[in-house]
């Protein structure tokens, strides 16, 4: 898995955030740190382009293409299993997304366990 692949799961945001929240508490050093961070997944986002899902055969499409793409199964296809998909791969672009939540939610819960530890 290249380096910039890992930055598509929302686990590699949650690290980097809970990290920023533990180390630096609720100060103006931790809460720009979160600033630059969600800019950054925002230009990513925008770098990244739309999420991309694995249909048929191992086939690339776009998510949340506007075309659809017929049902073109035989009865022969419906015994078989979709391919294996990455864990970390993001399937959706809502999959992508949740990850700015997530990297929020793990800064305020790193710096609520600063708290109660320090």
């Amino acid at each position: 898995m290249s380096h910039l692949s890992k930055l598509d799961s929302w686990i590699t945001w949650a690290v980097v955030g809970g990290a920023i929240g533990f180390a630096l508490g609720a100060n103006a050093a931790s809460v720009i740190l979160v600033a630059i961070g969600m800019g950054a997944f925002i230009v990513y986002l925008h770098l990244h382009g739309p999420a991309i899902e694995s249909v048929d055969g191992g086939q690339l499409a776009v998510a949340g293409a506007a075309d659809v793409q017929e049902d073109q199964q035989t009865d022969d296809d419906e015994d078989q299993e979709a391919p294996a998909r990455p864990i970390l791969a993001p399937k959706s672009e809502g999959d992508l997304f949740a990850a700015g939540g997530v990297f929020m939610v793990a800064w305020l819960l790193g710096f609520v366990v600063r708290g109660l530890i320090f």
